[in-house]
């Protein structure tokens, strides 16, 4: 898949808290009519793309989102669905269309999104899965440490951009760091703020 066979018109999702990167799998229940239109537009299509934008809890949305593709799919009363992470675009202006919103986007500056998987060997894993349990364990989160010890740098932050409780702008800005090194530093500098254990000191963000 080539960025110039993406299509620029997306049905979008304002999803709240969430956001979904390259890759990986969000997994959604969908109750608004609304919500269900969007599906139903993109089955329409033919390519099953939806856009991921997240709430902005300020008002509005941002303005970096990420394309989806629905993977899984239970109708039903709320829809069940899975969409897979395909590439992050910036909206360049919404279309406001009842009964669902789309946008126009562009993907320029993504090209590597499309890549089947991405490394970094600048990515301190050993220091991101030392802070993780404790981590995941103050905030209840149950964890399969044995898919985990055997995901990719790449699956594994980008699961974590997803479901670790950060907030909205923390979120955000994982979303649009370029760098997967990069993403992992600010991850880790967001678990050693949010320690018990680490209370009082300060990490430094390069």
């Amino acid at each position: 898949m080539q960025l110039r066979n993406l299509p620029q018109i997306l049905p979008i999702h304002n999803a709240s808290e969430t956001v979904l990167l390259p890759r990986a799998q969000l997994p959604l229940l969908l109750e608004k009519p609304q919500e269900k239109e969007l599906v139903e537009f993109s089955f329409k299509n033919g390519n099953r793309f939806i856009g991921v934008v997240q709430k902005n809890p300020e008002g509005g949305h941002f303005k970096k989102g990420c394309l989806g593709q629905i993977m899984n799919f239970q109708d039903g009363s709320p829809l069940l669905l899975t969409l897979k992470g395909i590439c992050r675009f910036e909206v360049e202006h919404l279309i406001e269309e009842e009964p669902i919103t789309k946008a126009k986007v562009n993907y320029q500056g993504y090209e590597s999104d499309l890549k089947e998987s991405a490394s970094d060997p600048l990515v301190d894993r050993q220091r991101l899965l030392s802070l993780l349990k404790g981590y995941l364990d103050d905030h209840q989160i149950a964890t399969n440490w044995d898919e985990i010890n055997h995901a990719s740098d790449d699956l594994i932050i980008s699961s974590l951009t997803m479901v670790c409780p950060f907030k909205p702008i923390e979120k955000q800005a994982l979303l649009e760091i370029p760098s997967l090194a990069e993403r992992c530093h600010i991850m880790i500098a967001l678990m050693e703020m949010a320690s018990p254990n680490l209370k009082g000191q300060v990490p430094i963000l390069h």
